[in-house]
């Protein structure tokens, strides 16, 4: 494979052992090409910046600035960069606030290297990459969050068509707008009326409310 077909990637983390067993993962890939390492946040915000990589894993609680800290300087500084998130502890409230601050992913550190490597194509394809398992841990009852009014809202009383719901339904694995046009055989700007509709219909304001919810009620 073509060095410029590989994907660039950036590791933010300050576990040596930790990083090193990342680096070792992906050598073994030949898609993929570690172009700078960083142990803190404010180095990985230099880092980034001077090789602009595709993806940057980021230790959730990396430190100076903490995984999420990074990624607002990133997005000005790097913006085409997608940011997946390494953490040991799948806190509910981090993956909320990780994925409302524009992570693209967030990973668990005990994940396997395929998965690693799966989380880290979709991310850089532009793809929500959170396993549903975890996601779904949003709302069991033991999780008693409050985000504050970012949480999704009530169903209205429109009631989402079935076309919607397939809509929905792809929307939960993580698919852009193009790739459910395919998936469907629709246009994306087709898909993006839907979109618009169910958001407005499930009175939520974006893709990962709509998630959540759809996960929480049971509608996917």
């Amino acid at each position: 494979m073509a060095t410029g077909d590989k994907v660039r990637i950036v590791i933010a983390e300050d576990h040596e052992l930790f990083r090193e067993g990342l680096c070792l993962i992906l050598q073994r890939d030949e898609s993929m090409e570690i172009v700078g390492e960083a142990t803190t946040g404010l180095h990985a915000i230099r880092v980034i910046s001077k090789f602009k990589p595709d993806v940057v894993l980021l230790n959730s609680t990396l430190p100076e600035t903490g995984g999420i800290g990074v990624i607002p300087p990133i997005r000005q500084e790097s913006p085409e960069t997608k940011a997946l998130m390494l953490a040991l502890a799948m806190n509910e409230t981090a993956i909320f606030k990780a994925l409302k601050a524009g992570a693209k992913g967030y990973l668990s550190k005990n994940a396997s290297g395929s998965n690693l490597i799966k989380a880290i194509r979709a991310v850089h394809k532009g793809d929500l990459w959170v396993e549903r398992r975890f996601i779904a841990r949003l709302f069991e009852g033991k999780a008693t969050l409050h985000f504050q009014g970012e949480e999704p809202g009530g169903m209205t009383n429109q009631e989402l068509t079935p076309r919607e719901q397939e809509v929905l339904r792809y929307l939960t694995y993580g698919r852009t707008n193009k790739g459910i046009g395919q998936d469907l055989f629709i246009s994306e700007k087709t898909v993006k009326g839907h979109l618009n509709s169910i958001f407005k219909k499930l009175n939520v304001t974006g893709r990962i409310q709509a998630i959540l919810y759809a996960i929480r009620e049971g509608v996917v």
